[in-house]
């Protein structure tokens, strides 16, 4: 991603008298438009950037792609009670606005990893050719020897300065030998203050091993995942995408509330390999200074999608939006069944200021004392981005997706283009997960009488060719729910991790032939992130769920939880490597990288902490 710009070709300030009727272009992303894969107007910006009327439209005009009126929300996007939306006016849809620039800003985050390594760079502040890298300029640098440590020195042929870059990576580290201890027992749910007894090291020490391990982690995965940008050899991924809560300990008795942290992860079906697990946390950004250059600016007068800093929550913010939920919509119980369950997603997204705006803020949470707390929206957007563009160059790109409707928002915004050239296409996957291990049984076994007695019907068919035909079936009686009365398809073959499940097509235009649905519908699943979901809380400690009880009045206290969200952020990072490139399946004794092609057998921790990136 290009940080020269954010502001892509809308430039500038808007004429005098008129503001911007929906948040500018940043970095090539523009995500206010209509959603609607059937309208003209999907993935179509309104043509009219700035305005001076609220939704003013001539009588007798015929819209055109383009045409949208702005709703809900004061001239001038000041400050009010609702969020601003945009209404398509060829097929009448509604959407909230988001801010592209808070998007762009978190993609970069997200991405950073896989800049590739640059060289060294003039450190004389002095020169011409201060902080230009060896990459850019190569002539510029000359090799110089090493340092009594062995680290390489480099001359710059501009000023003539002498300087140290690159060398082992653990340099100025003392009894290396526990790093690979380190690695094993943040990955094995140790407790951090059971490893610092059993190492006998210090706690300061174990976090400072804990950093050290993350940058190599992040440097390895960014080598080997640098090349998927490249691969002409990704062919069809199916994607398998979800989000987890996670919780982050109180650090003050004064206030004695939890953090709640959102991570959006995908993993691909057929390798199992984990793309990424973002959380929704800015660990680099302060919030005094945020809220002090937002009053400098008048940034907190503007609505949401027009700030310079619409990627964080403020705390007052976050407060009022908590209070907002105060009503919240019955809860729907696992005895209540999957179909209840799918309207209540439905109508709880309904019941949202931002219908994309994800759960939001839980009563009993807050905002973090370290960091700042990104929206919900703006994380799932920016992975969703992240995603495409790892997967460029794959022949074409199927979703599965958790009913939220974020995660579809942010699908069209970032596989749009695709959707267009039928290259893409997402679905809803619903499961019921909270039930017993009886009930599950129950399932499947109803499930395989019902294969048994579909292969007497379909003699000489192969059992794939029976369970396509069981789909077919079930697509001549596909059940509508929600206000957009969505066509979800009961699936007919169950399994122990998905007991009870159903399958909605959001990218359906009518060009495919039944076969061809029936065959995606099929394959739709949650099972590989859900299983690396399931991993998370039982590998790592500070993931683990927490206890309530009467005596804290419903609060949760984790034992074992983190304090600072960021900790909690570097072990998932660090797990999901190992998970991808350590953790062998115990059936085809394969990692998801080795499936992948990314690697090319089983990585030793010891290769990736001794990884050297330049």
């Amino acid at each position: 991603m290009d940080e020269k710009s954010f502001l892509g070709s809308e430039t500038g300030l808007p004429p005098a008298g008129t503001w911007w009727r929906y948040p500018p272009t940043a970095a090539g992303i523009q995500v206010n438009h209509c959603k609607n894969p059937l309208c003209a107007n999907f993935g179509i910006p309104p043509r009219h950037a700035f305005g001076s009327l609220r939704g003013k439209k001539l009588k007798g005009d015929i819209p055109i792609p383009g045409d949208y009126r702005v709703i809900g929300v004061s001239a001038g996007s000041g400050p009010g009670t609702s969020h601003p939306l945009l209404q398509c006016d060829l097929c009448g849809a509604t959407l909230p606005m988001q801010s592209n620039l808070a998007i762009a800003e978190e993609l970069l985050r997200i991405g950073r990893y896989l800049d590739p390594a640059t060289g060294p760079a003039c450190t004389n502040e002095d020169c011409a050719c201060y902080q230009v890298p060896q990459s850019v300029s190569p002539s510029n640098y000359v090799s110089f020897g090493t340092n009594t440590a062995g680290t390489p020195r480099y001359r710059c042929q501009t000023c003539r300065k002498v300087f140290s870059f690159g060398g082992k990576p653990t340099k100025r580290q003392r009894e290396t030998h526990r790093n690979i201890d380190i690695f094993k027992h943040l990955v094995n749910k140790h407790p951090l203050s059971r490893i610092v007894a059993t190492l006998d090291i210090s706690m300061p020490l174990l976090y400072r091993r804990i950093d050290f391990i993350w940058r190599q982690c992040r440097t390895f995965a960014g080598e080997r995942e640098r090349s998927l940008l490249e691969s002409t050899a990704l062919g069809r991924r199916y994607i398998c995408i979800d989000r987890q809560m996670l919780t982050v300990n109180w650090t003050s008795r004064k206030d004695r509330r939890n953090v709640a942290l959102w991570g959006t992860g995908s993993a691909d079906l057929e390798s199992s390999y984990v793309f990424g697990m973002h959380l929704n946390y800015e660990p680099e950004l302060d919030e005094a200074y945020v809220r002090e250059d937002m009053l400098r600016y008048g940034d907190h007068e503007l609505k949401q999608p027009f700030r310079r800093y619409a990627r964080v929550w403020l705390p007052a913010d976050y407060e009022r939006a908590s209070a907002a939920r105060m009503h919240q919509l019955r809860k729907v119980k696992a005895e209540d069944g999957l179909d209840a369950a799918i309207e209540a997603a439905y109508d709880q997204a309904l019941h949202r200021d931002d219908i994309e705006a994800g759960s939001g803020p839980e009563k009993e949470t807050r905002t973090p004392a370290k960091g700042m707390l990104v929206h919900e929206q703006i994380s799932m957007n920016a992975h969703l981005f992240f995603l495409a563009g790892l997967l460029r160059n794959a022949e074409k790109v199927r979703a599965f997706m958790d009913q939220e409707s974020g995660l579809r928002a942010a699908f069209m915004n970032a596989f749009g283009p695709r959707v267009r050239d039928r290259t893409a296409d997402a679905f809803y996957v619903a499961i019921l997960k909270e039930t017993t291990v009886d009930k599950k049984r129950q399932a499947v076994n109803i499930s395989t009488r019902r294969f048994k007695e579909a292969k007497k019907r379909f003699l000489g068919k192969s059992d794939y060719e029976v369970m396509l035909a069981m789909v077919l079936e079930e697509m001549q009686v596909m059940r509508p729910k929600g206000k957009w009365a969505d066509q979800w398809l009961f699936h007919p073959l169950p399994n122990m991790a998905e007991p009870d499940k159903r399958v909605c097509w959001l990218t359906d235009v009518g060009d495919y032939d039944e076969e061809r649905i029936a065959r995606l519908y099929l394959k739709a699943t949650l099972h590989p992130i859900d299983r690396y979901f399931m991993q998370v809380r039982r590998r790592i400690s500070l993931a683990e769920r927490g206890i309530s009880s009467s005596a804290n009045q419903g609060r949760i206290w984790h034992g074992y939880s983190a304090y600072d969200p960021s900790t909690l952020m570097k072990l998932l990072e660090i797990f999901r490597v190992f998970y991808n490139y350590c953790e062998n399946d115990t059936k085809d004794k394969m990692t998801p990288a080795l499936r992948l092609g990314l690697a090319k057998g089983v990585i030793k921790p010891h290769d990736i902490l001794y990884f050297d990136g330049w």
